[in-house]
């Protein structure tokens, strides 16, 4: 998967959101646990926001703040498996978020120490270098829980699925982020959420929901973004033409060719899912074209060339 005019940015330290109150008393028990939040120093950090859910119900109490010690305070919590956010955003540090099993009794302090975020970005940018995206993910969570209003981290989380080839997941925080935007929340430029809508598309594809693939080709609004021409040739003559949704592949190279009617290598393209759909005067056409707009006798055009004169009435 290609990631196109996809834009990495530098997280701004903004004020921590308090997460929502969780409702309903599913989770309550009587089980204290303690805790204490530090930096790498064992400094601890006041104000720290922690956040408890009861997995099996997805419930829990309101959010607990740390006391200038960098302190704090569960009380009760039922036994049985617990998600621990503790954050510090408001700092400059990340979160942490722990999956715990809290016994009925002899459980021990919580005790974490923060990284910065600079530390968490410069992290997650090393491991999506490297390819390992499962780490930059975990990264890049740990930045968000700390700062849940930096809506533009969905695009990072996003493609960490999409280079693990998780495109379903990849769509659940594309769609959150357009939604953001959609909602008011200011994009970083304005062609982003083209660009966005390309990545969506473009998993989409991958994930064969095509009906939500044509969805985000709608949406995509005039002028295209630089880079769809690109994208929209990658998903049809790799995933589409692999995939043998030929029809599909000619309903987004005709988006191409509608924005961009002088551009040659669509024409090519859909020449080539016409083939396999044996449209044979749609595939003279295409090809006929692309060869009229090609400048040079590439082996693309020789290709078109050779596919005329077996399909052209002698």
């Amino acid at each position: 998967m290609k990631h196109y005019a996809l834009r990495w940015f530098v997280v701004g330290l903004v004020a921590l959101a308090v997460p929502a109150s969780v409702t309903g008393q599913d989770w309550r028990g009587r089980v204290d646990l303690d805790g204490k939040a530090t930096n790498a120093d064992g400094v601890g950090l006041p104000q720290t926001t922690v956040t408890a859910i009861f997995v099996e119900t997805d419930t829990g109490p309101e959010p607990e703040t740390a006391d200038g010690d960098g302190e704090f305070e569960l009380d009760d919590l039922k036994p049985g498996a617990w998600r621990i956010t503790i954050a510090a955003g408001h700092l400059g540090y990340g979160a942490e978020i722990l999956e715990l099993e809290v016994a009925e009794r002899d459980n021990d302090d919580i005790e974490v120490v923060l990284p910065t975020l600079q530390e968490l970005l410069d992290q997650a940018t090393a491991d999506f270098g490297a390819s390992n995206f499962s780490g930059a993910r975990a990264s890049y969570e740990k930045i968000f829980a700390a700062l849940p209003t930096n809506v533009d981290l969905h695009q990072a989380i996003a493609a960490t699925y999409q280079g693990e080839g998780l495109h379903a997941e990849a769509l659940g925080h594309y769609d959150a982020l357009l939604e953001a935007w959609e909602g008011g929340a200011p994009a970083p430029t304005p062609e982003l959420p083209g660009e966005v809508r390309l990545q969506a598309m473009l998993s989409a594809g991958s994930a064969g929901q095509y009906d939500r693939m044509h969805g985000y080709i709608g949406d995509l609004g005039n002028p295209l973004p630089a880079d769809a021409e690109t994208a929209f040739i990658d998903l049809s003559g790799n995933t589409l033409m692999d995939a043998e949704e030929y029809d599909h592949a000619v309903r987004v190279l005709g988006v191409a060719i509608d924005r961009a009617p002088n551009s040659a290598l669509p024409y090519y393209y859909r020449g080539m899912a016409h083939v396999r759909l044996e449209n044979d005067d749609d595939a003279i056409a295409d090809f006929n074209k692309f060869v009229e707009l090609s400048p040079s006798e590439t082996p693309q055009v020789t290709q078109a060339k050779d596919l005329l004169t077996k399909l052209q009435p002698q």
